[in-house]
């Protein structure tokens, strides 16, 4: 990510919101998520659905406002940005919906909140500023399209809202804090009020984990995955990075027990894995593993001349996410044919749903189950913390 100019530092001095006129961009929240929805293109279709409102980000000043709506491409010019109209000398504007009945579309997409756009040289960016809640609804949705147990969903969505914040604190600086394609962000299509997600968000509306650190409260990246098949790995062993999360994994019980039956073998010849993986041939491969949940973060592929280190989320899409289920493995490689067999399904880190289904089933709620897979932090209800929260 880049370092953001001074846009942003006018946003978070305001809190992301701005009044003018009858304008107020969402006010009862106690954070906002810049999401990358297009970087460095040279133009793309905005439309606004009633009322809007032009804003210069560098001093919240209006460029212009109109009670109609608005459907022109959105480009760079040699003297600034135009939308219909030229805004010469302004490379950065922030529009928003003047009522809640307008709405505004980037492409023929639906976004919730504002679009923040600036230009570098002769491309644009395109950036939503949207309140986490709604965020999280777009981004669970398709990823979650069942019912859950109740208490699990609950569990998932503070889950989700604590890596959610974790993004906003860690990138402060930053001109946005993810990008739509990464984290699967698709707008406000596809969020259905009624659904069991919907539920979820709302019924858990601003709570968050956090983890004490040197007298900081701070949300982390808080991840899940299918099953465990017994034990979770930390973060930070499984993706290198560190993003404030507990150093820890845990044992899972409810996991163990079924492990056999979460068994998977997947046999491919060396010769085909070889050509995937772009290497003329494959000799052996050693697995890197965290020694604690002995679950697999790299692979080596060993052929006769050299040696390639590749991390285990890019070796698993490169060699089918329907084909190894899973990072707890072990790898025969023969003259012929290279045999994955594992347990589980997922990378190991965090909530283990199907242990927390159980748990549910149980009669235990989305605090005693955050509790198991995330020890020694607690939740935190942002919205009954004025001045406070985290940091």
């Amino acid at each position: 990510m880049k370092k953001a100019f001074s846009f942003l530092i006018l946003l978070t001095a305001v809190s992301f919101c701005f009044a003018v006129d009858n304008v107020t961009a969402q006010t009862n929240r106690p954070e906002n998520i810049q999401v990358l929805l297009a970087k460095n293109v040279d133009e793309a279709l905005l439309e606004s659905k009633g009322s809007y409102v032009v804003l210069n980000p560098l001093d919240g000043s209006r460029i212009t406002s109109s009670l109609a709506g608005k459907r022109f491409m959105l480009k760079a010019t040699s003297s600034g940005i135009k939308w219909g109209e030229e805004y010469p000398g302004i490379h950065q504007i922030y529009v928003v919906p003047k009522s809640k009945s307008s709405s505004l579309l980037l492409n023929g997409i639906e976004y919730e909140g504002a679009i923040c756009v600036f230009k570098i040289k002769n491309k644009i960016h395109i950036i939503n500023d949207i309140d986490i809640e709604s965020y999280l609804k777009s981004v669970l949705t398709p990823q979650f399209p069942y019912p859950m147990e109740s208490e699990v969903m609950a569990a998932i969505t503070i889950a989700a809202r604590t890596t959610a914040y974790s993004h906003v604190k860690r990138n402060k600086e930053a001109f946005w804090h993810v990008s739509a394609d990464e984290i699967g962000y698709h707008g406000k299509a596809i969020i259905q009020p009624d659904s069991h997600v919907s539920n979820a968000v709302d019924r858990t509306r601003h709570i968050i984990l956090v983890l004490s650190d040197k007298g900081e409260n701070r949300p982390f990246a808080a991840a899940w995955t299918e099953n465990s098949a017994g034990k979770t790995a930390a973060f930070h062993t499984i993706f290198r990075k560190d993003w404030w999360a507990p150093k820890t994994g845990v044992e899972v019980p409810h996991a163990a027990i079924n492990r056999n039956e979460s068994k998977w073998t997947y046999k491919i010849s060396k010769k085909e894995l070889a050509s995937l993986l772009n290497t003329q041939s494959i000799s052996s491969i050693d697995l890197y593993t965290d020694s604690f949940s002995k679950k697999t973060y790299a692979v080596k592929l060993i052929s006769n001349n050299d040696s390639t280190d590749i991390d285990f989320e890019t070796f698993q899409k490169v060699v089918g996410k329907e084909n190894l289920l899973s990072n707890d493995m072990q790898v025969i490689v023969g003259n012929t044919d290279v045999i994955f067999t594992g347990f589980g399904k997922g990378l190991g880190v965090g909530i283990c749903l199907h242990s927390a289904n159980l748990m549910a089933q149980n009669g235990d709620n989305a605090a005693k189950i955050l509790t198991k897979f995330f020890p020694d932090t607690f939740l935190l209800n942002l919205s009954a913390m004025p001045g406070k929260g985290v940091k």
